[in-house]
């Protein structure tokens, strides 16, 4: 949650609070619109959980998935290359095949996982002189594997995206209807306090947004709409 979003998080729950304080009286009652509100704050902390660990995870699997770039490059890629440029080139006309060369770099994990898929295949042509110049027995499968341990990563990493995504989404959702229902609120409270000035001026208090660092604080009912709009 951004900060802006928790400064208008925070002006919901004075709000709550004041209504609990200042009970309507006579026929007028908060409670429709309270519930709304009610609903909307615990919808927004919910949202701000996802948004949060989304975040953390995706940057996570991000981490996670510069490491396995790495480990094909150093355990597979290069290893593969150098071998191939010793004990291949010298003996061809044209050079190393495609598959065998290596990459310009820097790749993103898409790139990447196309070079190792041509590697891999044109690498068992040559698995027996591979494996005699160094390379374990099983260099394939392990290659592979870790092919698949780096598209786990990137999958991974696109999920939490995603979580955090909707997870912003639906909090602008849930700050436009708190909106909606401060105003539905203001309207009670300024009818049941109408007479009652220390109470109107703890209510313009409780919903005004907080001052922010090179900003101003909100004052009036339509600044207060227009800083809930822009949350």
């Amino acid at each position: 949650m951004e900060t802006r979003q928790r400064r208008v998080l925070d002006s919901f729950e004075r709000v709550r609070t004041f209504l609990a304080e200042h009970p309507a009286s006579g026929t007028l009652t908060y409670a429709s619109a309270r519930e709304m509100l009610e609903d909307v704050i615990t919808r927004l902390r919910a949202l701000a959980s996802t948004q949060y660990l989304g975040r953390a995870q995706s940057r996570a699997e991000t981490r996670r998935q510069a490491d396995r770039a790495d480990a094909l490059l150093s355990e597979f890629i290069r290893p593969i290359v150098t071998i191939a440029r010793a004990q291949l080139e010298p003996t061809s006309d044209v050079g190393l095949p495609a598959g065998l060369r290596m990459p310009k770099l820097p790749l993103n994990p898409s790139q990447l996982r196309t070079v190792c898929d041509g590697m891999m295949e044109a690498a068992r042509e040559h698995e027996a002189l591979l494996i005699a110049n160094g390379l374990p027995a099983d260099f394939l499968a392990q290659f592979a594997t870790a092919c698949v341990a780096l598209d786990r990563c990137t999958n991974g990493r696109a999920a939490q995206r995603d979580a955090h995504v909707a997870a912003r989404k639906g909090l602008a959702v849930q700050l436009q209807r708190g909106r909606r229902a401060v105003e539905r609120l203001d309207a009670i409270v300024r009818a049941a306090f109408r007479r009652d000035s220390a109470t109107l001026g703890a209510w313009r208090v409780a919903k005004r947004l907080q001052r922010t660092p090179g900003g101003r604080s909100v004052r009036e009912t339509g600044s207060e709409s227009e800083a809930l709009r822009a949350a």
